[in-house]
């Protein structure tokens, strides 16, 4: 069974996105997917069926302080293999470059703690989403004296990846390497890039709806990513909401009403209100319209009960003689 993470919603709204909490929730999300995108190797081999169980890392306090100060998501995932076995996925999740040998020593530490605590293999995958550092390492190598010690892990670089091949992919993770590119390679720029960066999430949130339109679950995760990931300005945020796709296509209304999770997002959250709000409307009128024909007719009745003509009835309501005429049948039958 997946543990959903409970996100912080009031904090994205702040300049400092919660890169950790998106990219913890996106994981969770579409854990499969995520593997199938940066584990090929591991994928054929786990029973999607049985679920995953997404565990809390109780790792040592040496581990945790020293990391504090820095950006990072650590997943510690326990699944199942098609042979039954009992394994653990580890996925760091780098945000902040940080020397070679560091991030090695780092990688071994969590892999060892992880290993001393639950006695079984684990599949250790760090993403480096540093689009401007070239030089993590991906393996540790330690020697001393005749003893000697080689760990490698699976990395995945964001620094180098073809942009153009990601938005031609049909992997919904590729969406979310290409904004976590644009986000890591405009990390304090000024508001004069902020057009910039509304057309790219335009961009994004088109090829998403292009692609994933009939798969809700991709698309309601991948929105509240991107939604969140690349804020924007209130007045930029207006102009985005204006060429939405649903917005120009109102027979797309209905799709996004099973995406309860863009409820509170800066762009979509308002396209629910007015959605509801439009709804709301509609019902209200239908009740009226109901309750005044339901009006008439008892009004008609009484007419007809009081051996007032059809001709007579018709003049003092909005009815026609030949519509009384079947008022008065019906009420016979």
């Amino acid at each position: 069974m997946i543990t959903a993470v409970t996100e912080n919603k009031q904090a994205y709204r702040a300049r400092n996105t919660d890169y950790d909490g998106l990219w913890k929730n996106l994981i969770e999300e579409l854990f499969q997917e995520f593997i199938v995108y940066f584990a090929p190797d591991l994928y054929p081999k786990i029973d999607f069926e049985k679920g995953a169980d997404f565990l809390n890392l109780e790792l040592s306090q040496f581990v945790i302080d020293s990391r504090k100060g820095r950006n990072y998501v650590d997943k510690l995932v326990k699944v199942l293999l098609r042979s039954g076995e009992e394994k653990y996925v580890f996925v760091h999740i780098e945000v902040q470059a940080i020397m070679e040998q560091a991030f090695a020593e780092h990688m071994f530490k969590y892999f060892y703690r992880i290993y001393d605590k639950y006695n079984q293999p684990v599949y250790s995958i760090a993403l480096l989403t540093d689009a401007s550092y070239p030089h993590h390492a991906e393996a540790l190598h330690y020697s001393f004296y005749g003893t000697e010690l080689t760990y490698a892990y699976n990395t995945y670089r964001f620094y180098g990846k073809d942009t153009e091949e990601l938005k031609k992919s049909d992997h919904p993770f590729a969406l979310a390497v290409l904004a976590g590119i644009y986000t890591s390679k405009n990390k304090g720029k000024t508001n004069e890039d902020n057009e910039e960066r509304f057309q790219f999430k335009q961009q994004l949130i088109s090829l998403a709806f292009e692609k994933y339109s009939h798969r809700a679950s991709y698309l309601s995760a991948l929105l509240y990513f991107i939604d969140y990931i690349l804020q924007i300005p209130l007045e930029l945020q207006e102009k985005l909401y204006e060429s939405l796709p649903i917005i120009q296509n109102e027979k797309e209304e209905g799709k996004i009403m099973g995406m309860e999770k863009l409820r509170d997002t800066p762009t979509f959250g308002r396209l629910f209100r007015e959605i509801e709000e439009e709804a709301t409307k509609r019902g209200m009128e239908k009740g009226i319209e109901a309750g005044m024909e339901k009006a008439e007719r008892n009004f008609v009745k009484k007419l007809l009960n009081k051996n007032y003509s059809e001709k007579e009835i018709a003049e003092l309501t909005s009815l026609e003689v030949k519509e009384v005429k079947i008022l008065r049948k019906s009420f016979r039958d």
